[in-house]
């Protein structure tokens, strides 16, 4: 497989839990389906479907606040004040690795050509990709050892997760997985992260569903969905 690495930030981010409501509370990061409909809006496709995967790295520290924003409703004369709770400085970098979109998305990154706007979840968020690099020949770790990772952890490949002092470990849960088309999702996975960007050390247990994988890239070994 390929992998392209690129970079997003933005002064602002909203990636919304579906099971919130009235008080529309966001992830902690950047969803993998998100990225994908990032990557879909570069290339110009709608309605994006791949198999290919996704790795989220944490470049800023993880930190939210609390709006209050008039939402307009129905009628063009009405607004609904509703509560967002926003991600503030949000940076992430991103390992886009597979056969189906790899070489496409690299070409336009490196002329930093995007078909659409693309943005931090909302469409106040803007952001600009900043193409990293481009890997061929992708190895895919299987053995069950230790790994230390940059990006955030699937805790589907977490046999035991290896405590440090001063690290401040987080689970965030609820992420939806596969995207079917037509706004239709199916299996969700969960997160270990560690808030203020430091590697995780964990024993690697290799996912028998196939849904997260361990990959060799460039210098780092990145966890993918």
């Amino acid at each position: 497989m390929k992998a392209v690495v690129f970079d997003l930030k933005g002064k602002i981010g909203h990636f919304r839990r579906p099971d919130t409501t009235v008080t529309q509370l966001t992830y902690p990061f950047i969803t993998p389906l998100a990225v994908k409909g990032l990557v879909g809006a570069i290339l110009g496709i709608t309605d994006f479907i791949t198999e290919d995967r996704i790795g989220i790295q944490l470049l800023n520290s993880v930190n939210t606040s609390s709006q209050q924003l008039s939402l307009l409703g129905g009628g063009s004369t009405f607004n609904r004040p509703t509560t967002i709770e926003f991600l503030v400085n949000p940076a992430y970098r991103i390992y886009y690795v597979g056969d189906e979109y790899a070489d496409e998305l690299a070409e336009k990154l490196i002329d930093n050509h995007s078909i659409y706007p693309t943005y931090l979840g909302v469409a106040f968020a803007l952001t600009f990709p900043k193409y990293i690099g481009y890997f061929e020949d992708v190895d895919i770790i299987c053995e069950g050892n230790y790994i230390r990772t940059p990006s955030v952890v699937p805790t589907c490949i977490i046999e035991r997760l290896i405590f440090e002092e001063g690290y401040n470990y987080t689970r965030a849960g609820g992420f939806m997985k596969e995207y079917l088309g037509n706004r239709e999702f199916e299996k969700s996975i969960s997160y270990i992260y560690e808030k203020n960007m430091k590697d995780i050390n964990f024993l690697f247990k290799p996912d028998r569903e196939g849904m997260c994988l361990v990959s060799a890239i460039g210098e780092e070994l990145i966890c993918l969905v």
